[in-house]
């Protein structure tokens, strides 16, 4: 049988199940982002929006199986129609980017709904506040370093033995490095702080410490850590000569830098023209 194409689109079979419509949506948002295919990523997220109201209408379908389940099936309606407002005032949160009102709202709802404490805590909620908050955290659009932290604690997926490890260890993997990258980038702007107070000698220091440091094993961190420190260290007046020295001898720049040439040019020639260096500012 031919499915609709939000249905085809998103790898599923039509079904009345929300948590598993955002499920697969989470899992194509990794590899569907907006600011590398605007289309495709605007064709996922009508797919979406379109599986989820096409959801509603099976859900008020009569549901086949023993009394148990569909009493069962009635309970997960209602707890997702109560919690589907609060999933999306967090991604509304989070897309406007303000960490602490966010935070306070999923506060609110832990206490609201009597979820914080493991006694008495409903399992049809949590298990469906945990699917909405997985949902939040993995949408590109809708995501944000400190939620993504607290969320990370509060459901403890990246904690050995944990459902969602076991189930989708590739999600798993992909949240934690963007906690590697949030820390990356807090680190830039630690040193870069340091050197803005006239702390140079200490800002070296710390940087020797950081290009040890586990935090920047994965490729893909280290080069956003060396990106932005270029970025900033190439606005930084008057330049910082001695840091900028340690940083180039660090991360050998002077012989692996296309990858921060192609992340920022002008900022790549701007501090290449600080060092007075060919290899820096092209020729």
């Amino acid at each position: 049988m031919t499915h609709a194409p939000c249905w085809q689109l998103l790898g599923l079979a039509p079904t009345p199940d929300e948590r598993e419509i955002k499920r697969a949506y989470a899992r194509l948002l990794k590899t569907t982002r907006p600011e590398d295919d605007p289309q495709a990523f605007q064709a996922l997220r009508s797919a979406f929006e379109e599986a989820l109201f096409q959801s509603d209408e099976l859900a008020r379908q009569p549901p086949a199986g023993a009394p148990d389940e569909m009493a069962r099936s009635t309970d997960e309606v209602a707890a997702e129609q109560l919690l589907r407002p609060y999933i999306e005032q967090l991604a509304e949160l989070n897309e406007r980017g303000g960490s602490e009102e966010t935070m306070a709202a999923l506060d609110a709802l832990l206490d609201r709904l009597a979820l914080r404490e493991p006694a008495g805590r409903d399992p049809v909620l949590w298990r469906l506040l945990e699917d909405g908050i997985l949902w939040v955290c993995c949408d590109i659009e809708a995501n944000h370093d400190d939620f993504l932290r607290a969320a990370m604690n509060l459901f403890g997926w990246a904690e050995p033995g944990n459902w969602l490890g076991e189930k989708d260890p590739k999600t798993v993997e992909w949240l934690r490095l963007r906690l590697k990258e949030a820390d990356a980038l807090e680190s830039v702007d630690g040193l870069l702080d340091l050197l803005e107070m006239g702390h140079e000698l200490e800002a070296i220091g710390e940087l020797a410490r950081l290009a040890d440091d586990e935090m920047l094993v994965n490729v893909d961190v280290r080069h956003l850590f060396e990106a932005e420190l270029m970025v900033g260290l190439s606005a930084l007046q008057p330049a910082p000569a001695q840091f900028n020295r340690r940083v180039v001898e660090l991360f050998s720049w002077q012989k692996d830098h296309r990858h921060l040439a192609e992340y920022h040019p002008e900022a790549w020639a701007d501090f290449g023209k600080q060092l007075g260096l060919l290899p820096f500012g092209g020729r």
